[in-house]
Parts: C-alpha cells; structure tokens; sequence
C-alpha cells in the first residue's frame, strides 16, 4: 500500500472512529437519561384530580349527541382529550396528544360494557373509557390527560422520541459532513506531501534514463526543500563527474592513440633496418653496424614509451612506491643540474642554477622521483617553450616560512592565462600543443603534481617572462644525525 493510501485511510479511520465513539456515548447517555426519566415518570404519576368531573361528562355524553367537537371542547376545561371509534361504521374522533393515543391504543382491545366507565392509569396518561349507544350506533369513548409537569422540558413522551430518532439523524448527518471535510483536508495534506515525493521520482527516472540537467528546484519552504536541493546538487555533481569522466576518456583514447602510434614510427624503423640486413642492403660491416646501431636507438626509444606507460599505471591503481630520504636538497639540485647540463648542449638547452642561504637545507623526498620531476618539467619547456633559439632555465632554490621553495623558469613565451589553471591536469594540453608535431600525452605535468603531492608538498605556475613553475617542500629538522642517503648514523 502506498503511503498516500496509508495516509489517507488512517486520517479518514481515525475521525471516524472517533465520531462514532462519540456518537455512541452520547446516544448512551441519552437512553440511560431516558430510563431514568420513565422511572420517575412511573413513579410520580397519578390520576388526574378532574377524574370524578370527567367520568360525569361521560355519564351524560348523550346530550351531546353525535356532536364530538362540543364534547371534546367540554372535556378540555378538564385538560381531558377525547377519542371515539365507531363499531358499525369505522368512525373515528381524535384529538389526542402522541403519548395519549399511545396509551389509549394499548387498552382499545380491553373488554367494554355499555355505562360502565373504566379508569386506567399507562405511565401516568388518565384514562376513562366506556361505551356509549346512539341512534343504534355503538360507539367506544375514550378521554385521556396527560399532565403537563410530567412533561420533559414541555415535551410530552412521544415527542422525546422523535427526537431521539432526529438526534441520530443529525448526528449521522454530522459525521458524513466531518469525514467529507477530513477526507478534502486529508486529499489536500497529500497532495502537499505527494508533489516533492513525485517530483524526486520524476527526477530519479530522468537519472536514470541519463537526463542529468532538469533539477527539480522545489520552492516550498519545508522539510522536503533541503532533500531535493540536496538531490539537485547531487545531480549537478554527477553530471560534472560524468563531463569530467568523458573529457578523460576522450584524453585517454588520444593518448593511447598517440602512444601507438609514438611505438609504430620506431618499430617501423627497426623492422626496416633488420629487414634491409637480412636482405643483404648493408654489404659491408660498417653498414651493418649503422644499421644496428640505429634499430638499438629505435629500440631504446621504445622502450621509454613503454616505460611512461608501466609508469603510468601504477600512477592510476596508485601503486607507485616512494622511497623517502633525508636529503640536502640544494646538494641534490646542484648534481642534477650537473649532470643534467651536459645532456642538454646538443639541445641548446641552458641550465643554471641559483641558491639563497639554502647549502644546509633538508627534506624528506624520493631522489629517484624528484629527479622525474625535473625532467618532466625541462621536456616540457623544449616542447611547448615556443622559444627560437636557445633555451635558457633556471633552478632556483629558496627557503622561506620552514618551507624549501624550488623554483624552475624559462625563457619561453608561457603559457596563457586561461590555460594556466588548467596545465597540472590529467591529459591536458594546450590547443597549440594539440595542433602541433609535438610529441606528448597532457601526463608530465600531471605526474609532477602527484609526486610532489605525496610529499606533502605543493605545485603551481605563473607567467613572468616565460613560464615559472615553484614547488614547495615542508623542511625537515635537523636533530638527528642522517647521512645525506637517509639511514642513521650510529653513535660512536
């Protein structure tokens, strides 16, 4: 059963459960009422004082004749009512009270003599009834008082009857106009209460069905407002994640392209080479050689590709070990920057390096990890540096609120500003990138992000004459004694 239903039935059982009761307990209350009011009628009545007066108007009813009017008119100073039947012709006269024909028609059936008059005494009505003979003509007599004193609030006991029967009327009447006023409040509450549960499961469905821009943007101030404004931005979050998702997806498929299509160009090469060998293309040995040496370069090259790609996946399962150091960080830069430099002239690449009260400066990091960082980071300033001629980069190396501050720039043309926020994401690349020859899957970055992430340090760029990028790494203490390789000194 629905909770409508549910809702709807109780508020409709409950009011007329309780109109019931109510009508129940009230028709009890007037029945008791009612008995003990017929024991005190029983109780206190009597016949009527004018009784002997009236049994001698019947004696002498002959004067009037057939004329009832005259003699009802006649037993009224009396407080008397009359009744006649006719025998032979079915005639009747009455002008009883309801409570007076009641008891009069329970004695009708009594045996009667003619000029006698027999008196009875039914819940307090005076009766006088004898037989009287007229133009041959047989007639019963009847003159019946019910005093008013007796009377419940000057309504005679026949009347409290009909209004025992009207009582329950108006009461069954009262309780259908309540329930139908319960059920139109109860119709109404439901459907206050229905319009946010049917909107939440329009809403669900369009989830569902992958419709994930309608909100539901309930305007009621109520307990409902906060689950479908909570349900709006679950939906907008969901609907950004899936965007998210899509653009990596996209990224991923142009990277895997890239990456195969990167592997083919060499295994292309090597192939070639081999295949010229084997055909007898290089006849000399110093051919050979070249042609080896270069199918090794192809190779090797491959097997960077395929390094980047091994490297990457435990980037993504989150499976990439780190194996920290205590290390003297502008130590560290000037060996990098050392044997780095050397690698770099047929490149026309120019490092430099420049440290400010840094000789004695510590952190914790992975040597082998940091050292991919840089080099991620001076690939990328050779590919998207769009600097013609020489490539000049510095490592700078600061320290600066208990925080070593390594900073790399070059002299390149940047990076816009637009895109500046967006270059330490997965996958990206710049439209320019994107346009150009230039080698590269949007991950160097990325990578150099998490590493330094997982250093509990932080990652940023700015334009300044080129692109600046600056990393920042808590220092560590230096209580206790480390070699520059990170394992305790033993104490002499």
């Amino acid at each position: 059963m629905t909770i409508k239903k549910r809702l709807f039935y109780a508020n409709t059982l409950m009011v007329f459960v309780s109109l019931m009761l109510l009508l129940g307990i009230g028709g009890i209350l007037i029945s008791i009422f009612k008995g003990e009011f017929l024991n005190w009628y029983s109780e206190t009545a009597s016949l009527s004082e004018h009784s002997y007066e009236v049994q001698e108007l019947l004696k002498n009813l002959g004067e009037y004749g057939e004329d009832w009017d005259a003699a009802a008119e006649a037993l009224s100073g009396y407080d008397f009512r009359l009744y006649v039947s006719g025998a032979s012709d079915g005639k009747e006269y009455k002008n009883l009270k309801f409570n007076e024909w009641e008891a009069v028609e329970s004695v009708l059936t009594t045996e009667k003599k003619e000029n006698r008059i027999d008196t009875y005494l039914i819940e307090g009505v005076t009766i006088l009834m004898t037989q009287y003979e007229a133009d041959g003509a047989v007639y019963n007599i009847c003159a019946a008082s019910c005093p008013e004193d007796i009377a419940f609030w000057g309504i005679d006991r026949g009347i409290f009857e009909i209004f025992l029967g009207v009582f329950l009327v108006v009461g069954l009447l009262a309780v259908g106009v309540i329930l139908l006023c319960s059920q139109f409040f109860t119709k109404y509450l439901i459907r206050k209460i229905s319009e946010p549960i049917e909107k939440l499961g329009m809403a669900a469905k369009r989830v569902s069905d992958g419709d994930l821009t309608v909100p539901i943007q309930y305007q009621n101030e109520d307990e409902f407002k906060s689950v479908c404004d909570s349900f709006d931005l679950m939906q907008k979050s969901l609907r950004e994640g899936m965007e998210k998702n899509a653009a990596y997806e996209r990224a991923r498929t142009d990277m895997v392209s890239g990456i195969s299509h990167d592997l083919r160009t060499p295994l292309t090469s090597v192939k070639g080479y081999i295949k010229g060998m084997l055909d007898g293309v290089a006849g000399t040995e110093e051919k050979r050689r070249q042609y080896l040496e270069i199918a090794y370069k192809k190779a090797c090259d491959m097997d960077v590709l395929l390094s980047k790609l091994f490297y990457f996946s435990k980037l993504e399962t989150r499976n990439m070990p780190f194996f920290r150091q205590k290390v003297n960080v502008g130590a560290f830069l000037q060996r990098y920057v050392s044997d780095k430099r050397k690698e770099l002239e047929v490149e026309q690449v120019t490092l430099l390096l420049e440290a400010e009260n840094a000789a004695e400066v510590y952190c914790s990091i992975d040597k082998e990890q940091f050292i991919r960082v840089f080099d991620n980071l001076i690939e990328n300033s050779i590919r998207y540096g769009g600097k013609q001629g020489a490539l000049q980069m510095r490592f700078m190396l600061k320290v600066r609120n208990g925080q070593a501050e390594i900073e790399i720039a070059d002299n390149g043309t940047g990076v816009s500003e637009e895109k500046l926020p967006h270059i330490f994401e997965q996958f990206y690349r710049g439209d320019e990138a994107r346009g150009s020859k230039c080698d590269g899957n949007g991950l160097g970055l990325y990578v150099c992000r998490y590493i330094v992430l997982e250093h509990g340090g932080n990652i940023w760029a700015y334009n300044e004459n080129g692109l600046h990028i600056k990393i920042a790494l808590p220092e560590m203490g230096q209580e206790e004694n480390w070699s520059e390789e990170g394992e305790r000194q033993e104490e002499a």
